[in-house]
């Protein structure tokens, strides 16, 4: 069993992160033109790919087994 990693490892986490920050700059008045519908499909197509790659589980406790 791999052990986890801390969440503030996860490279899925940060792009979801930045992900968020961009969709309340979008949603606190700046026009989102298409910027919503190609960062939405982004977003999807690199959780996709971050998936394909991730082996390791993640805890918020990165002392605790899964």
């Amino acid at each position: 069993m791999n052990t986890p990693k801390a969440w503030w490892a996860s490279k899925t986490i940060w792009t979801n992160l930045v992900a968020l920050v961009g969709a309340l700059l979008i949603s606190m008045g700046t026009d989102p033109g298409r910027w919503a519908e190609i960062s939405t499909v982004l977003l999807a197509a690199v959780n996709v790919a971050l998936r394909l790659v991730t082996n390791e589980p993640v805890s918020l406790n990165a002392n605790q087994d899964v």
